[in-house]
């Protein structure tokens, strides 16, 4: 394992050797204190810089000089064709076209918005734990849980048949594979845009208003956005929808099951969860990296150039474990003063999500710890298998018992 005191040698190789139990890796806090501005070499073979401070990331995030538009040959990539060369998502728009599309679906992820689909979840949640409760003990919370109920969710919200959707994820899953070809990662991106089209053509003559597809058809016809913008943003909702959830869930139950007093506090006194999540959204953020980011001028940072044309990634875990924002980075507290908001981001693409995510974690949570208060890991948490090669980190299996 890299120490933060090590020298790693640069360009640092992504991905990074990770921290034990799902926590940052410790190269981060290395490029912190020694290269704020460091340079990364991608499994693509493109170079990026990486900034680690938390005012720093805040300063490219919000710096119109530094483009999402990531759509054009030549662009930094971490393996090959992804959802960033996708054009037309609200992803990889820059303002003002990035606010005109965000503004059709903006309505179905504000807080209240989320609030309706509080019993939605709790539905779902109670139905994958009877499940769960009358099969093996132990069991992997994995498949039973953590990767079922983010995907049961992501169906309901967008309204899309269970067959659809679960080839969607497959590809997801290849498109965010680290050690996938580039070939591989570029024929599941034009999987998953077939995916999307044809989600579309299902919805498109009964668009429904009430639902983000439906809403995003209806500003189509009325020619408030484009045919690329339909489909690229379609499809950016599905790619939010459910990995990034499975995997904040999976390792903050392992955080949650390493920290039992913390844990018993949550499962005593339920209203500590929103708390509870705020850290474990503070503590992890499961796409170590962050998509890059591309100068559209020179700009200088800590007396380092980033040219016109280069990338710039912004890691989440930067801001978020940065010792002159959040005292003691490293330990896990659900009674800090400070929320988990820095782990969205900042600026004009601050996570469209960002409710929604707090609501099913909070939910997830809650459901699980209420039916299975004694639950218990069915392993020594060392021997944890882990997905590191994926761009959101999780892991590979949870053995749990009861």
């Amino acid at each position: 394992m890299t120490h933060p005191t090590d020298d790693p040698g640069l360009p640092l190789r992504y991905p990074f050797p990770p921290g034990e139990l799902g926590t940052p890796p410790p190269v981060l806090a290395w490029a912190r204190k020694k290269q704020p501005v460091c340079p990364v070499a991608l499994p693509s073979g493109d170079r990026v810089w990486m900034v680690t401070r938390k005012d720093d990331i805040t300063h490219v995030l919000t710096d119109p000089r530094f483009s999402r538009n990531l759509t054009y040959p030549g662009a930094p990539r971490f393996v090959g064709d992804d959802f960033t060369s996708v054009p037309g998502g609200i992803f990889n728009l820059d303002p003002p076209d990035h606010t005109r599309v965000r503004q059709v679906i903006s309505r179905f992820y504000t807080r209240s918005a989320v609030e309706h689909h509080r019993p939605m979840i709790e539905q779902h949640a109670a139905q994958l734990l009877d499940d769960m409760a009358h099969g093996p003990n132990p069991a992997d919370l994995m498949p039973a849980y953590a990767d079922a109920l983010p995907l049961h969710v992501a169906r309901e919200i967008l309204a899309v048949p269970s067959e659809l959707h679960s080839l969607y994820h497959s590809c997801f899953r290849t498109q965010t594979h680290l050690a996938a070809s580039a070939e591989a990662v570029a024929e599941a991106t034009a999987a998953i845009t077939d995916f999307t089209k044809e989600v579309i053509e299902t919805k498109r003559r009964h668009p429904d208003p009430n639902e983000p597809i439906g809403a995003l058809i209806l500003a189509r016809y009325d020619g408030l956005i484009s045919e690329d913008e339909l489909i690229g943003t379609t499809s950016y909702l599905f790619v939010t929808g459910s990995e990034p959830l499975t995997a904040s869930f999976g390792t903050g139950t392992v955080t949650l099951l390493t920290n039992p007093r913390q844990l018993r506090e949550c499962i005593t006194a339920p209203d500590l969860w929103p708390k509870a999540v705020e850290e474990i959204l503070r503590y992890h953020h499961n796409g170590v990296l962050g998509m890059p980011r591309v100068a559209t001028t020179d700009v200088t940072l800590h007396d380092v150039t980033i040219r016109k044309g280069e990338g710039v990634c912004c890691p989440m875990l930067g801001a978020t474990h940065d010792p002159a924002h959040y005292p003691n980075p490293f330990r896990f507290n659900i009674h800090r003063t400070t929320d988990g908001s820095a782990t969205f981001g900042a600026g004009p693409h601050f996570c469209l999500g960002a409710p929604l995510a707090r609501l099913f974690l909070q939910t997830a949570y809650r459901a699980l710890f209420t039916r299975f208060p004694s639950l218990f890991l069915a392993l020594p948490e060392r021997e944890i298998p882990w997905e590191d090669n994926l761009v959101f980190i999780k892991p590979a299996s949870l053995p749990v018992a009861w």
